[in-house]
């Protein structure tokens, strides 16, 4: 006797396609043998999702497709260990709703991230990962505080066996009163207290003191100058030591220019030197989160995460050298000023011109 299969409804496949996809992301061979279905069957509902907004494709190099929900909670949709999702999930849950009970109050992204890491940080049973992003340590996944109930919801996240851990940390670290949820105060604090965070207090200091006006052309070639200190010396940051080398070439060249002493166009420089600089922060912090995230990538994901940090780099870089090339033009429009001499320092270059022409 023939047992008969029952056929899958549309709404049956479109779930369970969004079910596997809540988990990793995947390939439309993979769904196939997971749902037991045909290739051209996931294909075509793949594609009504991506045109509903519920999926993105990304496309490797050899033309092999991965497909990742567009709700999943990680940074650029890189995939996550099942239980680093959850317990970071949970984590993020716990921040928001204490800090709303105690303060009364939604919390900000930039808070919430920064407690979850002190709360990594001093915790040893808790093993979530830590990676450097644009503003600072981050874990690598995220909540909207507004509406983090949608998401918790939605992957189903549970109660963690290091629940209790979790919780009693969360309230001491919100119960500290170390935490204003004041964005930049956040960030700043971070940058302050942790030894590995010495290049963000700089290119903090850099974009604070330019937007307000109180920094001098010295002061800041001090800053740029501990910002090329900082920068890794490994093999995958040589093109962005080069770019900003030719940044600092610029900034130097501009800085000894007679516009530059002109208080309107002063600033007008300004604006595009710090445009300039964030632009390759932009680019250095994304190769520092790739990089952090490549550690804890498993090995089958690690070809959809070379080829998604691939496009992130190309549209950032292509970005900064539109910038760049627009601030080494001012090489050719900009005029040097005339360094003026004391009578002791003419004396000093009279003499060295004397023994140079004898030679």
């Amino acid at each position: 006797m023939t047992i008969k299969q029952t056929r899958k409804s549309p709404e049956e496949i479109r779930d369970k396609i969004l079910l596997k996809l809540k988990e990793c992301p995947s390939t439309i061979e993979k769904l196939r043998k997971e749902l037991d279905s045909n290739w051209s069957t996931i294909n075509n509902y793949l594609e009504k999702l991506k045109e509903d907004g519920e999926v993105r494709e990304i496309v490797l190099r050899n033309n092999l497709k991965f497909f990742v929900r567009t709700d999943y909670p990680s940074f650029y949709g890189l995939p996550l260990d099942k239980r680093v999702l959850n317990e970071g999930l949970f984590l993020l849950k716990t921040i928001i709703e204490e800090w709303r009970d105690k303060n009364k109050e939604t919390i900000n992204k930039t808070t919430m991230q920064k407690i979850a890491v002190e709360v990594v940080r001093e915790n040893k049973q808790i093993d979530i990962p830590i990676l450097k992003f644009h503003y600072g340590k981050t874990l690598p996944l995220y909540l909207e505080p507004e509406n983090y109930s949608c998401v918790v919801k939605e992957y189903e996240i549970i109660e963690p066996k290091n629940k209790e851990e979790i919780v009693k940390a969360v309230r001491e670290e919100i119960n500290s009163g170390k935490h204003h949820n004041i964005a930049w105060q956040e960030k700043r604090r971070q940058y302050e207290n942790h030894e590995d965070m010495k290049i963000y207090l700089t290119s903090d200091n850099i974009s604070r003191d330019i937007l307000k006006k109180k920094i001098g052309e010295e002061k800041l070639l001090t800053y740029f100058s501990e910002i090329l200190l900082h920068l890794p010396t490994s093999d995958n940051y040589s093109y962005i030591f080069e770019k900003y080398s030719s940044f600092l070439s610029a900034v130097n060249f501009i800085f000894n220019t007679k516009e530059f002493k002109e208080e309107k166009q002063k600033e007008n420089l300004l604006k595009e030197i710090l445009d300039t600089f964030n632009s390759i922060w932009d680019l250095l912090t994304i190769e520092f989160y790739f990089n952090g995230f490549e550690l804890i990538c498993k090995e089958e994901f690690k070809e959809l995460l070379e080829t998604i940090r691939q496009v992130k780099i190309d549209v950032s870089l292509f970005n900064l050298e539109d910038k760049l090339n627009n601030l080494l033009d001012y090489k050719k429009s900009l005029n040097i000023e005339e360094i003026k001499l004391n009578e002791t320092e003419e004396k000093m270059l009279n003499v060295l011109l004397e023994g140079a022409n004898e030679e």
